[in-house]
């Protein structure tokens, strides 16, 4: 007879026995399906790929939509590679008409906005459609100054914008040859179409969801959206677009990245089944997610994270024993303090000056980054142009300097200025770094407080026009110098509203010039009027770091690569173990 002691025991025995197989079952099912857990640092501004301007705006675009062209994601210096182009375009004698073969049997995700569902056949009248898209005055676009006047008729076509009507600089040639004729030459046209501004979108899904199209993404990319996109959600969830075409992680790259080709070279993409993104603002809920290892990556760059776990450019020890790497890539960013010029007051060159050589940047540099940044002798990161560092910062940090330029402006010791008020994003270093910045001015008599913003409100209140200086990192949307300059030379684009009509001559003649050599030399000449004139106050080259857990593969961060995840992959045998 069996006792009453056995039963229970045999009972427990069952029940430990049931958990640890549920537990196991769980864990097998998350090893056979992939997944990446990243973040984005910002509010997403919807999924439009041409209202969109910031970098994880960006990055979730880029996830679902295409351009003709792509960088390799192995390769340095950039490289520009065919991505839904069959090749790179034909470019006529004069610099102006451009001819693009299409891939054939590309197919845009499944969708109800198509009947049955089923997605369609990409075809060269797609690109035609989301070009017009581009100048259509019912759209709020960022970046329409970058194409303004630069394909022929279709500024002229704007004035009515009926899509049914052509455009003589857009011609369907057949159904997957793309003609694109240019007002004049425009060094940067292929680039800008590798630019989420140029991604393809389908007809369909702009007409049958109208206004919410922005909410409901529907591209040829390597992976789709769940449910849509909601404004409110603090989670998005990408999963692999099955009808994804074949690409395959690249054969070749820098010798840095050979143990990624050894391993993955081949694979078709995208590699991980599935993407979350968690939308987190604060850094706390940042920390503690990515120690608790809910975090897989984490950009870290303009976080106090950054300044406890790193040290002389290297992950403390302590952390690289829970499994981190940090990753740092060279710098294609900009950090500066613009000057709103529609004010007055900024219209004075010399004030400027004054300001800039009151900056600090050493130290600013040492307390925000621990030195990990260069300091920013140039609009131009040494990245693109080294020789455009070696311009020094005419006016680079230098007290007794500065108050001789502020008698210079008319402003002796501050006395006469008006209270200047600096805008920066809340919650984050941001607000630390402009107080920083208000303490540097406060030292020759200038007052500046700091107003702080939640992203989209900062970035809204810089391109109406509506601060009096505004703290900004500016990532070039290309690896060329044009990317920073038109920071400049367009008005808006920064909140600067600046005007140098001499300035704006020479960028448009470098934009215009076939010859690269010309191109580079008018590049610096106008590196050297920025340094000059001084119509913002360049502070550092910020590098992009991040910390990964060490079951990522693949990490091979590309400031011009917003489909990185899909050449990311994770070990989830190991990630799993070390969760557990």
């Amino acid at each position: 007879m069996i006792s009453k002691r056995t039963i229970l025991l045999l009972m427990a025995v069952w029940v430990f026995a049931s958990i640890y197989w549920k537990e196991y079952k769980k864990e097998q099912k998350m090893i056979a399906t992939p997944t990446l857990n990243n973040v984005a640092l910002s509010t997403i501004n919807g999924t439009d790929p041409i209202r969109i301007s910031d970098k994880y705006s960006t990055e979730v675009v880029g996830k679902i939509y295409e351009g003709l062209y792509a960088y390799h994601y192995l390769k340095r210096p950039f490289q520009l590679v065919t991505n839904l182009a069959e090749e790179m375009p034909s470019i006529s004698p004069d610099g102006l008409v451009y001819t693009f073969k299409i891939k054939q049997g590309v197919v845009f995700q499944d969708d109800p906005c198509f009947p049955d569902g089923k997605g369609r056949v990409l075809k060269a009248a797609d690109f035609v459609f989301s070009l017009k898209r581009l100048a259509d005055p019912k759209n709020i676009v960022p970046y329409l100054g970058l194409i303004k006047g630069k394909i022929k008729g279709l500024d002229a076509w704007k004035q009515q914008a009926d899509y049914a009507q052509e455009v003589e600089g857009l011609k369907v040639l057949d159904d997957y040859t793309l003609q694109v004729t240019l007002t004049e030459p425009w060094a940067d046209f292929v680039h800008f179409l590798a630019m989420p501004a140029a991604f393809v979108v389908a007809k369909e899904a702009v007409i049958h969801y109208g206004p919410e199209f922005l909410n409901h993404p529907v591209g040829t990319g390597p992976f789709t959206l769940e449910g849509g996109f909601n404004p409110q959600a603090n989670q998005l969830t990408f999963v692999k677009n099955p009808s994804f075409r074949e690409k395959f992680f690249p054969a070749e790259g820098d010798t840095l990245y050979q143990p990624m080709i050894v391993a993955y070279a081949g694979r078709k993409l995208p590699l991980v089944d599935k993407v979350v993104t968690d939308v987190i603002i604060a850094e706390q809920p940042l920390t503690l997610k990515l120690e608790n290892k809910k975090l897989d990556v984490a950009p870290i760059s303009s976080s106090s994270i950054a300044l406890s776990m790193i040290e002389n450019n290297a992950l403390l020890p302590k952390w690289g024993k829970k499994g981190l790497v940090l990753v740092q890539s060279s710098s294609v960013i900009t950090q500066f303090f613009g000057f709103n010029h529609s004010h007055t007051v900024f219209q004075n060159p010399d004030l400027r000056r004054a300001m800039s050589m009151a900056f600090d940047r050493e130290t600013y540099n040492q307390t925000f980054y621990k030195g990990a940044a260069q300091l920013a002798h140039s609009l131009l990161p040494p990245t693109l142009m080294d020789e455009a560092n070696a311009l020094q910062v005419s006016y680079g940090y230098n007290l007794e300097r500065a108050k001789e330029y502020l008698v210079k402006a008319g402003y002796p010791g501050g006395k006469g200025l008006p209270v200047i008020t600096l805008d920066a994003i809340a919650g984050t270093n941001y607000k630390d770094q402009a107080q920083f910045f208000a303490k540097c001015m406060a030292h020759i008599g200038i007052e500046v407080q700091v107003v702080t913003n939640l992203p989209a409100e900062h970035w809204n209140k810089i391109t109406k026009g509506a601060t009096m200086m505004h703290l900004l990192r500016w990532q070039a949307d290309c690896p060329e110098p044009s990317s920073f300059l038109q920071v400049i030379r367009n008005k808006e684009l920064c909140g600067l509203f600046y005007e140098n009509a001499r300035f704006n001559t020479l960028f448009h003649k470098a934009m215009a010039t076939t010859d690269d050599g010309e191109r580079k030399a008018l590049y610096l000449e106008l590196a050297k009027i920025a340094t000059e004139e001084v119509p913002m106050i360049c502070a550092l080259h910020v590098p992009e770091q991040y910390l990964h857990y060490n079951w990522v593969k693949n990490v091979a961060f590309s400031d011009f690569c917003p489909s990185l995840d899909a050449y990311i992959a994770v070990d989830m045998a190991a990630k799993v173990k070390a969760i557990k």
